[in-house]
């Protein structure tokens, strides 16, 4: 039952031993009175104990609450970067959604945890850490959801390590090989099945062209397209550094199709290519392997999108299922694909 009331002015706040020693009867009684739970206690007794609650302006305090269930009901977000750019369209936005919703969805709170303190060589920086004062500052949460690619891999060892529960959005290991428990997009699957669109328009060479090879998430791709029947090559190259002059290269090796990481490559690619000449780029496709739901479904790229709402909302129900008693695991999402109208057969 919901206490309400302003309480008195000038006083500290009430306690249960306060309207315990008014309504003459113990703690124990007015705890479980308060918290609805008062089978066997007399209707006389629970009314006036209530009565003696409105009266004083008692509030319970929400966290003792919740603790005395054993949890605290609150869902940490630990974020490695900023996950709230000033750029509108933000790749981590639907990820958080997600989040958000199944939080909500599941009586949850959320509590964001966005301190920074040293660098990894433990100077003074901007780095976000766990473990800033020596202490797992995510226990203030039942567990946590960590996000972001410039994750301390000592962190995930050392959580593992405490098995405080947590779930990272996108693949991670340990140094043994182990996966940590992740809800990630099925990369290497959504890839696969970019090559062979490649592949049924007539494409034989082609190129990829992204900023990192060493994340989880590239490896996946990287893979797929290795072992698929295509020539292809491989770009590594942040985006400041993509120009005419690699354009070209790519189209004198007989490049016709260019799958790049993300909308941020697939626009300067694909202003590039206007720069190059009909003659030069007539024969080029372009793919984006990781088009965010930001960029909408009436975006005209071709390739397959990230389901980051998703993503996170399964991320909240496996970590709630972990504090059930269920094994942490790993879980791939499909990636959808994103028909676009940017790649295209290979004239003849």
């Amino acid at each position: 039952m919901r206490i309400s009331g302003s309480g008195r002015s000038g006083r500290s706040r009430v306690s249960q031993a306060d309207i315990a020693r008014q309504a003459g009867v113990t703690q124990a009684a007015v705890s479980m009175i308060l918290r609805d739970r008062a089978d066997g206690i007399p209707e006389a007794t629970r009314e006036r104990v209530l009565a003696i609650a409105r009266e004083l302006g008692y509030r319970a305090d929400p966290l003792a609450r919740r603790l005395a269930n054993g949890r605290s009901q609150i869902i940490g977000v630990f974020t490695y970067e900023k996950v709230f750019p000033v750029a509108h369209r933000t790749f981590y936005h639907r990820f958080l959604l997600g989040i958000e919703e199944a939080a909500e969805a599941h009586d949850q709170d959320l509590l964001l945890f966005t301190s920074a303190a040293g660098r990894r060589d433990g100077n003074s920086g901007g780095v976000r850490t766990i473990y800033a004062s020596g202490e797992n500052k995510l226990r203030l949460a039942d567990a946590a959801v960590l996000l972001g690619r410039d994750e301390i891999p000592a962190e995930l060892e050392q959580l593992s390590a405490d098995q405080y529960p947590f779930v990272f959005i996108g693949r991670r290991f340990l140094a043994d090989g182990r996966e940590v428990p992740s809800v990630a997009p099925d990369y290497a699957a959504a890839t696969r099945a970019l090559t062979k669109r490649f592949a049924a328009l007539g494409h034989r060479k082609i190129a990829y062209l992204g900023a990192d090879q060493s994340l989880p998430a590239s490896i996946d791709r990287l893979s797929a397209i290795t072992a698929s029947e295509l020539d292809a090559q491989l770009h590594f190259a942040p985006v400041s550094e993509v120009d005419e002059a690699l354009l070209h290269r790519l189209l004198d090796a007989g490049v016709t199709g260019l799958m790049l990481e993300n909308s941020e490559y697939a626009e300067l690619v694909g202003g590039l290519a206007t720069k190059v000449g009909a003659d030069r780029n007539a024969h080029l496709s372009l793919a984006v392997a990781g088009l965010t739901e930001e960029d909408g479904a009436d975006t005209p790229w071709s390739g397959f999108t990230v389901p980051g709402y998703r993503i996170g909302h399964l991320a909240v129900e496996d970590l709630l299922a972990q504090l059930e008693g269920t094994p942490p695991g790993c879980r791939l999402v499909p990636c959808p694909e994103a028909p676009g109208r940017t790649l295209t057969a290979v004239p003849r």
